[in-house]
Parts: structure tokens; C-alpha cells; sequence
């Protein structure tokens, strides 16, 4: 890894040097030109909180526990999300037949748009990396990084 220097020329070291600065530095690129060409798509209203429901809903239905469980947020917080996506008409909320206390959280058509358009444009991101890293580099990051999810089971 290389040497981060402040504005000062001095050496951060380990604080500023490290896996977890890279991966979120790279998080934080990709989520910004994910929103940012979400946007562009009409999706206006979506915020970088948001995209963590429909990273972990799916194409199917599924309670508001298990969501929350999946984004590793409380069900609060899940809740809020949920309501602010409904609102917005991306998503419905039922009661579930078998339990009346849980909710039940579908896509709706708007929903079902956004995820294409989502698609859509985490290709286009996909295809702008390599392009600046080059494919092989782009292939090596991206086989590296599901390698590490796999191992630590995360």
C-alpha cells in the first residue's frame, strides 16, 4: 500500500494506510456514481441509505425482519427506510397472512424499474473501472474481492 501524506507532507501511517480506507474509498466511488446515474434515470428522490433496501430485498417478497436482518440494521431503522420507499412508491407493505404482526415488503412496478435501472447502471460502473484499471486488473479486483467474502463468510 502506498504512503498517504497530509497536506502538511507527513506520513499518516496506518491510519490513513490501510485495507479498510481503500475499500471504503472504493465503496464511496462506486455509490456515488451509482446514485448519480440513478438519478439521471429519473430516480431522483433515492438516497445512498435506500440502496441498502434494494440490495437486500430482491426480486421477492420478504418481512421487514428479515430485511433489516439482511442490511444488518435495526427493524427501526428498516421501518423507516420501508416507509420512505413506500411513499415514494417503490415498494408496498402488507401484513403477512401467516403472522398479522409482521409486514410483508413487495416491489412495486416503480420498484421493479428502479432495480432494471439499477442493473443497468452498476454495468456501466463496471465497464468505467475497467476502462480506467484496465479488464485484467478490473477481473483480478473483482475475483479478490468475492474470494475474501466467500473465506470470511461475510
Amino acid at each position: 500500500m502506498e504512503t498517504v501524506l497530509n497536506r502538511n507532507g507527513e506520513d499518516l501511517g496506518k491510519l490513513s494506510d490501510n485495507l479498510c480506507r481503500y475499500l471504503s474509498l472504493l465503496a464511496s466511488d462506486f455509490d456515488r456514481r451509482l446514485l448519480d446515474k440513478c438519478h439521471q434515470r429519473g430516480h431522483h428522490k433515492i438516497r445512498k441509505s435506500h440502496l441498502s433496501l434494494f440490495s437486500n430485498l430482491g426480486l421477492e417478497s420478504v418481512r421487514l425482519t428479515e430485511l433489516a436482518y439482511r442490511a444488518g440494521i435495526t427493524q427501526q431503522a428498516m421501518g423507516k427506510l420501508v416507509k420512505e420507499l413506500e411513499r415514494m412508491g417503490y415498494v408496498s407493505r402488507t401484513v403477512d397472512e401467516s403472522d398479522g404482526r409482521a409486514k410483508i415488503i413487495t416491489l412495486t412496478d416503480l420498484g421493479l424499474k428502479f432495480v432494471d435501472d439499477n442493473i443497468e447502471a452498476i454495468d456501466e460502473i463496471a465497464t468505467e473501472y475497467a476502462d480506467t484499471m484496465g479488464d485484467e486488473q478490473m477481473d483480478s479486483l473483482s475475483r479478490a474481492l468475492k474470494s475474501a467474502v466467500k473465506s470470511l463468510g461475510v
